[in-house]
């Protein structure tokens, strides 16, 4: 004896079979495709999260380099604090930001550094030119406050034993306060072309002082 076959409905079944059957099919193909991006944005965010990590142990490095060079203290970089932020993109978006802000700032601090402390504005030229003529300028009013408090000039005549100070002491000491000046405060802390306007200062210092003075005693005498 054969089991009977059971008649297929006639209130549609078939027909709600297939629809729930298509509904399975798309939410499976949903979850699919959710679970792909799922994947895919984890990928980009570890990528992003390696990336960003590699950057930062090279801003440390850089950094400690930088103090180094700029005989600085060794900067103190401290734990990674645990980020307040729950979001993971939105916490990796902030570090990309912090990042790039060091960056900046660092790059500002080059940009200083770079420049000498004196007259940063002017050329290297310009700047050690000015140097010397105002240590020019100072030698020669020492050089006429020494012949004006002499006892010779108050007898009408020039002191004589002034005349190597005023020709070569002076000078000399007008010279090497101008190079010092510069040494110390004129020349940049990092990427420094060494120059001192060595010409230029012993011109301004031994050929312009004289000529001042002569000048001087030229005008008093006549």
């Amino acid at each position: 004896m054969t089991d009977p076959v059971t008649p297929m409905p006639r209130d549609g079944g078939w027909a709600a079979y297939t629809d729930h059957a298509r509904r399975l099919a798309a939410l499976l193909q949903h979850e699919r495709s959710r679970a792909e991006q799922q994947a895919a944005a984890s990928r980009s965010g570890q990528a992003a999260l390696d990336q960003i990590t590699h950057r930062l142990a090279v801003q440390r490095q850089h950094l400690h380099q930088f103090a180094t060079t700029l005989r600085l203290p060794e900067p103190h970089v401290g734990g990674i604090a645990p980020s307040p932020v729950a979001d993971p993109a939105e916490a990796l978006r902030r570090a990309v930001a912090s990042a790039d802000a060091a960056d900046t700032v660092a790059e500002q601090a080059h940009r200083r550094a770079a420049q000498p402390p004196l007259l940063p504005g002017l050329t290297p030229l310009a700047r050690n030119a000015l140097v010397y003529t105002a240590a020019a300028t100072l030698g020669t009013l020492a050089s006429l406050l020494m012949f004006a408090a002499s006892p010779d000039t108050d007898l009408g005549r020039i002191p004589w034993q002034l005349v190597p100070w005023s020709l070569c002491g002076l000078p000399a000491l007008a010279f090497f306060a101008g190079y010092l000046t510069i040494s110390l405060v004129g020349q940049p802390r990092i990427g420094g072309g060494d120059t001192r306007s060595v010409r230029a200062g012993g011109v301004i210092c031994f050929v312009g002082m004289p000529i001042l003075w002569f000048i001087f005693i030229a005008a008093i005498r006549g």
